[in-house]
């Protein structure tokens, strides 16, 4: 996995990211479906691949500074079809009034960093692929869902208009690492 960090003078990003764990079965469908479309790209000057497995105020801190993201992760359902793609609205309210990173969740990471006037996406578009619940560490995912990744991938860049010869949807591969505490990006 890249750390990336957007540029200071580059024009408007997108970061595109695949959050999952890639060594536990279907669970690595946000990193796929990621990965797939943006290779599928015929150009890639504005966005980011971020393949993620970390925790939601872990993503958070990696979105800092991007205009926009569009996320894909793995959706536990039991009922519905594998491979069902479901746009997530997400509430940037914690069920208890109090926010802090021991509330968790995608939302109250976002409520917070917003709270705190952090240059969190304006625009965030959350995805969720219908998956059944891993049982075992694996670096496979199911031949059901694998199946469907063509329909998946195409779903979510139509979408996101990232099928398109748009500037908001263009991608630039990561080619610097994360500033540290003290340092500054570029």
């Amino acid at each position: 996995m890249e750390n990336c960090w957007p540029r200071e003078n580059a024009s408007p990003r997108t970061a595109l990211v695949g959050f999952g764990n890639p060594f536990y079965g279907d669970d690595a469908i946000g990193p796929v479906v990621a990965r797939r479309i943006y290779e599928s790209l015929p150009q890639r000057e504005h966005i980011d691949l971020l393949e993620l497995s970390t925790s939601d105020f872990g993503m958070m801190e990696r979105l800092l500074g991007y205009q926009r993201a569009v996320i894909v992760d793995a959706l536990v359902d039991e009922q519905a079809e594998v491979g069902t793609v479901r746009s997530i609205e997400l509430s940037e309210s914690s069920s208890n009034g109090h926010i802090s990173p021991h509330t968790g969740g995608f939302g109250a990471a976002l409520a917070l960093a917003r709270k705190l006037g952090l240059g969190v996406p304006a625009e965030i578009a959350l995805y969720g692929v219908v998956i059944r619940e891993p049982q075992s560490f694996s670096d496979r995912m199911s031949e059901e869902l694998e199946v469907r990744l063509p329909e998946i991938v195409r779903t979510i860049a139509t979408a996101e208009r990232l099928s398109e010869n748009t500037q908001a949807g263009m991608p630039v591969p990561c080619a610097q690492k994360k500033p540290g505490v003290g340092e500054t990006p570029g």
